[in-house]
């Protein structure tokens, strides 16, 4: 019978055991080691060994260090003279805050390497002062959290480092191709904002002046010159990205505990204690996610779904389409950490079958679980901004959807032209 097939049974299990409320790192991990324990033809005891191994990798550490580096600039305040620097740039056009928030999420993008991050960060400081300008609560959290999700996209990406774990890619590599999408999500946006601003009839931010942009940037040029030397560094095969984290959250202890002096050196610790848990959470993701990706490919799960795929269509454009649409689905109920290391090992096979760069391939799925995270019901950024401006998520819909189609131009734009993705890492590296 179909439903006796391993695959629907472990369909089966994910789907319960989410309905009923589990973390996702215990439903991974239940769900893996109850196949494994009731299948004869597999030793028990790699339920203790696998996950291990899964964990034990160096690069992961670097997603502990950029988490410190994230952590301690948005504790330290210093988004606040990043939207400085950007208002200065960008508060002149029409809608100015609106663009200004999007300026710095992108600023920002290149330190935190999280959409929640950057929506805390930035949201905690844009969103009020929008309000008070006259814009809508619902606006303002709209444009925060969907220029948030440029952290996912951009260097230093969490969601980029993890794909390279799994997917055996080169990180390197993926950090260059997120450049020239990220800042095509951002003109997008700003696009957007403008037109809605326009429409609307939203304040500007007064004239542009370039004593201004001088001394705002002088103020965020350190801060700035983070990404920049995660940036020269990785892709100039200086070190790795483990110690490009490293080096990131050196740099930003000595930005905010000793020059701007935001931090005291006591209250390290609490910061250190929050990017712990939250590395430790990702930890135990990868381990149990390790254990159930072992066993579908042990059972070839992958590529029987890559074969059932195939035999829908063979045609490319439609088996695109169709991962597409299916990461886009599956980015609405799981996170981006879990539905990278649940997703890829099942879509990498079908993604090589087609010819499709690895490298543009992961920048694929990362836009889609992007906006996936913009829609409920995890929709946890959106969550983190409604709470900002106090607004249900509700109210937050109608002015998301026009920020979501300017991403979905973004994510079609990626996919039928590779050379947004590939075409920088052919130059520079």
């Amino acid at each position: 019978m179909m439903f006796l097939d391993p695959g629907w049974i472990i369909l089966i299990l994910l789907v319960v055991l989410l309905v009923m409320g589990l973390p996702i790192a215990f439903v991974l991990g239940v769900t893996a080691a109850a196949m494994i324990v009731l299948d004869p033809a597999v030793v028990p005891q790699i339920i203790g060994l696998i996950p291990f191994g899964g964990a034990n990798n160096y690069l992961l550490v670097a997603a502990l260090l950029f988490m410190i580096a994230g952590e301690v600039m948005n504790q330290g305040r210093i988004a606040e003279k990043l939207i400085a620097f950007a208002s200065s740039l960008v508060g002149h056009v029409r809608g100015g805050l609106a663009h200004v928030n999007i300026l710095t999420s992108l600023f920002f993008s290149e330190i935190s390497g999280t959409a929640t991050s950057d929506a805390a960060a930035i949201g905690s400081v844009m969103i009020p002062q929008m309000k008070k300008r006259g814009y809508p609560a619902a606006f303002a959290a709209a444009v925060t959290s969907t220029s948030a999700t440029m952290a996912i996209i951009v260097p230093p990406s969490l969601n980029l480092i993890l794909y390279a774990y799994v997917a055996n890619a080169s990180i390197a590599e993926l950090f260059a191709a997120g450049i020239v999408p990220g800042f095509l999500v951002c003109g997008l946006l700003m696009a957007t904002a403008y037109v809605i601003s326009v429409k609307r009839g939203y304040p500007t931010e007064g004239a542009f002046s370039l004593g201004r942009v001088w001394d705002t940037g002088k103020d965020a040029a350190i801060p700035l010159t983070l990404p920049i030397l995660i940036l020269v560094g990785i892709l100039g095969g200086i070190f790795t990205a483990t110690e490009a984290g490293a080096i990131a959250a050196f740099w930003s202890i000595i930005l905010a505990v000793f020059l701007y002096r935001t931090i005291r050196l006591g209250n390290l610790i609490d910061t250190f204690r929050v990017a712990g848990k939250r590395s430790a959470m990702l930890m135990f993701i990868v381990a149990t996610s390790t254990l159930l990706g072992w066993y579908l490919t042990n059972q070839r799960i992958p590529q029987d779904i890559a074969q059932a795929i195939l035999g829908i269509s063979d045609n490319y454009w439609v088996v695109l389409a169709a991962i597409n649409i299916f990461f886009l689905l599956a980015g609405t109920i799981i996170h981006g950490t879990p539905a990278i290391l649940m997703l890829v090992p099942i879509f990498l096979p079908l993604a090589d079958q087609l010819g499709i760069d690895r490298v543009h391939f992961g920048l694929i799925l990362t836009i889609n679980l992007g906006i996936g995270q913009q829609t409920p019901p995890v929709a946890s950024v959106v969550l983190i901004t409604c709470a900002i401006a106090k607004i249900s998520i509700a109210r937050i819909i109608p002015s998301l959807m026009w920020f979501l189609l300017a991403m979905l131009v973004a994510l079609i734009l990626v996919n039928i032209f590779p050379a947004l993705v590939l075409w920088l890492p052919s130059v520079i590296l």
